[in-house]
């Protein structure tokens, strides 16, 4: 697994530095009667890409819990997400914004109720519509948040927050092997340690240090960073990572999965990489506000 990991990751991790700088290639270029072209929209087109195929992992991790789910309803709450924080502006008001939001939200859970109820087949409707709403809706704000922090900030701040979060799992992980001799929570994720997570965080802030280093050496239209607020994010947003990650392990193990599926080998699923991203993104949002 290690082995499949280490290729996995490496192919994955240029993927993810290709798409982050060609999103800042169109988002450099100005087109200000171009109301679809603006910062984000690669990362827009890959979250929907992403989208059905998360939406047939919560499929499964709700069919090991024994409820019935929409994928189809998943699927475009996601995309519907996606597009309503990428399309949103300044000009829109922010009752506008919160009316729109609702919208979504009632829409995509009336939806799933009349999606499944059209088998005649009236038993777990409301459980299963609640899943199908809240897990996509899950989702789709973390990406959402990210997709807010691209409007405001380099598409590289993107990668760094996922480098900081996933050395957070790289330092737990080496760490908690070698030196981790204290569960952390074992009834939800056996394999974490207390020693595992100090290494984690400790990484994390090491590596948002170096990440700010270079970002107010070269990136001279963003915000300057110190270190030691640096070394603060890192540690928030590992831990916070940590718990995201957590939170993934309960819905696997509720449902009876190890893994939300085996579409990246060595890493797991779709669910098992973006985890730790989906809580780490409105977080890091509101750090940055702080700048």
């Amino acid at each position: 697994m290690l082995k499949q990991r280490l290729i996995t990751g490496p192919i994955l991790s240029i993927g993810i530095i290709g798409i982050l700088i060609l999103d800042n290639s169109i988002g450099s270029q100005a087109c200000p009667n171009c109301y679809f072209v603006q910062s984000g929209l690669v990362l827009a087109i890959l979250a929907l890409l992403v989208a059905p195929l998360a939406a047939i992992e919560f499929g499964a991790i709700g069919e090991g819990l024994g409820l019935r789910t929409s994928i189809p309803m998943m699927t475009l709450t996601l995309a519907a997400w996606i597009a309503f924080f990428y399309l949103g502006n300044d000009t829109i008001s922010a009752a506008t914004s919160v009316a729109i939001a609702a919208t979504i939200l009632m829409g995509s859970f009336f939806l799933s109720i009349a999606t499944l109820a059209k088998s005649k087949q009236l038993s777990g409707v409301i459980a299963g519509a609640t899943y199908s709403t809240m897990t996509a809706t899950y989702l789709g704000l973390g990406f959402g948040f990210l997709l807010l922090i691209r409007r405001e900030h380099d598409a590289l701040w993107i990668l760094g927050i996922i480098a900081i979060v996933k050395m957070c799992d790289t330092g737990a992980f080496f760490t908690g092997c070698n030196l981790g001799k204290h569960k952390l929570i074992p009834w939800i994720s056996p394999g974490k340690t207390w020693e595992g997570l100090i290494g984690g965080v400790v990484t994390a802030s090491l590596t948002a240090m170096l990440l700010a280093s270079l970002n107010n050496t070269y990136l001279q239209d963003e915000p300057t960073i110190s270190l030691t607020f640096a070394a603060i994010i890192g540690f928030i947003l590992g831990l916070i990572g940590q718990c995201g990650d957590l939170v993934m392990s309960i819905f696997k193990r509720d449902s009876g999965l190890k893994d939300s599926s085996a579409a990246l080998p060595g890493l797991g699923g779709v669910l098992d990489v973006l985890d730790s991203l989906i809580l780490t993104s409105p977080v890091a949002y509101w750090l940055f506000q702080i700048l």
